[in-house]
Formats: C-alpha cells, structure tokens, sequence
C-alpha cells in the first residue's frame, strides 16, 4: 500500500524547497501506476511553454520548449479550465484527433505519454501550470481507480503549486539583490508582463504613494497619465518576455511645474528554477528629475576608476547625448571622444551605450553640475 500521507508530506516540502520537485513526480508516477510525469509551465500571454519531467529521454524538456509545445493539442482547451480541475482528456478532444497529431506521434510515444490524465494546478492571469501523467502505447489506458488516486492527490497539488508560485515572487526579487536596490537613490520596481508589482525600493514606493507620475491599479503598476500608459505597458510587456524589442525608454508625464519622470525598463534574467521558469518578469528604473540629489562626476570616478574627462563622457552618454556634442562640449575631438568611451566600457565591463546606460541607471548616479542642489537635499 502506498505511504500516501508521505506522499503528500513531500508535496508541501517541494512547494518550499523547490528542488524536491523531480523525487515528487517519481513518487506520484508510481502511485498513479504510469509512466512518465511532467509539470508544464505556460506563459498565459505569450502562450510558450516549457516542462520539467521524469522518465522521459534526456532532451524532452528541451525539445518541448523549443518546439513541441507549439503542437501540444490540449493546451488551448486547458486555458479554459479553473485551478484544481482535472483534465477530461477525451472531452477536450477526440482521441482520434489526438492520436493523428504530431505532439502525439513525434513526441508522446516516444515518451511514453500516449495515454495521459492530468490536472490544473494554476491558471493565473500569467501562468498555467498543468501536472500529466502518461503510459507508454502498449500499457493501455488508466482505470477509473488511477482518477480516483488523483482526484484525491489533486488538491494537494494545486496548494503546493500555489505556495511555490507565490515564492517564485520572492526567488525574483533576491535574484535582483532587492538589499542593494533598496539603497538606491533612485525608484526601482521588479514587475510582472501584466505590471504586476513583486518588488518596489523605498524611492519607488514613495513615487507610489504620491501617484506622482506612477501609480498602483489593482497591484500592477501604471503610469498617471493616459497618454503614456499603453507605450508604459508595452515596455513592460516586451522586457518581461525578451522580446526582440525588450524594454526601452520613456518620460513619464507629472503635472506642472514637475518635470517628467525618467524611466527605463529592461528584463530581469533569473537562473531557472521550479515554478520560476514561465514567471516573466521585468527591472523598472525611474529617475525623479525634480529630487535627484547631486552627484559629482567623483560618484562614477571612485565606483569604476575613470578619469574626469571619461567621468565625463559617461555622463554626457547617460544623458542621451551623441558623442559629436560630448566632443564639442568638452572641447576635445571626435576620436578622442571615442577613445574615452572604449576605456569607460573596459572600465564598466560594458560593451554598448545602452549597457552603459542602464548600468549608471541601476547604480542611482545623478548628475545636476549645471544646477544647484535642491535646498534640503543631501549632496552624495
């Protein structure tokens, strides 16, 4: 007889310790007397996927994520089930269609996921997550007992799937060093494809509270004005899931006489773990203008050795100027200009102006040498 207590005790220990996830599905493929078993981790915008099995060939999961999910045939009907629900394969979808599919045919018999049940465990406005567990061809279908062992394990695993996708939150703000950002100057959001906010600095969170030129809307964060808000989501969007136009930059309109915020968004890379994987997400720097305490050009010299005049030049690119004005401001020639740049990226381990940029963005360093410091404010 099954230690089915057991069983669940190591279900609740892989929603907090991620990496017990792999001995889990061992355990429940020998408990629903199948074959293979998998988690399958689906973006809910951009409808990729991928899945963390046991008993299948070494390269499925890597196979399934560059390809095959593309032709998993019960995908799309599974996005309308609710979390808990157990998968009624042949009501999805005749069992004919299915076996005549390539997902079937080129990549389940070889995995010997021909015969499949499964459950929902999550369906969040940005994550499916699904639990399948498949016999090889020659075994024949599950019995109605093997439902039965399920619907019993089910709502145990949409609890833990739920506990190990809200820590996922916590994996992604810690891969950030969220103690470090919290120390910058500046306003810093770690934020979902959907704007959902993980993680906010202090700087951010008083933005926040003012709703000065960003704002919260039903936990996701949004820009004030309406002119801005669907470039300020895009950005979002597309930094989240790398696309090829990933992130970018934006002015964030304030009332007058405040000056517009400065924002850049880009992806946040995160090392893969379970119920991570599939949780796109995006890194939000916003630059108040009208409150960033001056910095001398010492800031960037003593955080990366530069010289004045690379000091110097490393602003003027932060600042979105062409090196011919760098050059003619600082009255040296074009190729010099240049010279200074290639050392500052040496210097930085950056190798483009983008790069730059955003590393000078993520190290809080302002620049206001053309004005005074604001009275009250603390010169770094």
């Amino acid at each position: 007889m099954h230690d089915f207590d057991g069983m669940v005790g190591q279900i609740y220990d892989a929603a907090v310790e991620p990496g017990r996830w792999p001995q889990v599905l061992e355990t429940l493929s020998d408990f629903l007397e199948g074959a293979a078993t998998k988690l399958t981790f689906q973006n809910a915008r951009t409808l990729r996927s991928e899945a963390s099995s046991v008993r299948m060939p070494p390269e499925a999961d890597l196979t399934y994520a560059q390809y095959y999910y593309k032709t998993n045939v019960f995908l799309p009907r599974i996005a309308r089930l609710r979390a808990g629900a157990l998968i009624p394969v042949w009501d999805l979808l005749p069992r004919e269609v299915y076996q005549r599919s390539e997902f079937y045919n080129d990549f389940c018999r070889p995995g010997d996921m021909c015969h499949p049940i499964g459950v929902v465990l999550a369906n969040e406005p940005d994550m499916r997550v699904v639990f399948t567990c498949g016999r090889a061809r020659t075994a024949g279908e599950f019995e109605p007992e093997h439902l039965d062992r399920l619907r019993r394990v089910g709502p145990h695993l949409v609890r833990a799937a739920s506990v190990g996708l809200r820590l996922s939150r916590s994996e992604l703000a810690r891969s950030a060093n969220v103690e470090a950002l919290d120390h910058v100057a500046q306003g810093v959001l770690i934020v979902a494809a959907n704007g959902e906010i993980l993680f906010a600095n202090r700087a951010a969170e008083a933005l926040l509270i003012e709703a000065d030129g960003i704002r919260i809307e039903k936990s996701a964060l949004r820009a004030n004005k309406q002119a801005d808000a669907a470039k300020f989501r895009r950005l979002i969007a597309t930094a989240a899931e790398q696309s090829d136009t990933a992130g970018g930059v934006m002015a964030l309109a304030r009332p007058a006489p405040r000056r517009p915020l400065s924002v850049l968004v880009s992806p946040l890379k995160i090392e893969w773990t379970w119920f991570v994987a599939g949780r796109p997400a995006a890194i939000v720097f916003v630059a108040d203008p009208d409150s960033a305490p001056r910095t001398m050009q010492a800031q960037l010299r003593n955080l990366y050795r530069l010289t004045p005049a690379e000091a110097a030049v490393a602003i003027a690119i932060a600042r979105g100027e062409g090196l011919q004005a760098v050059a003619d401001e600082l009255g040296i020639s074009l190729t010099t200009a240049r010279t200074h740049l290639q050392h500052v990226f040496e210097k930085t381990e950056t190798r483009r102006q983008a790069e730059l940029v955003r590393l000078i963005a993520a190290s809080g360093v302002y620049d206001r040498l053309a004005e005074p410091a604001p009275k009250g404010l603390r010169t770094l």
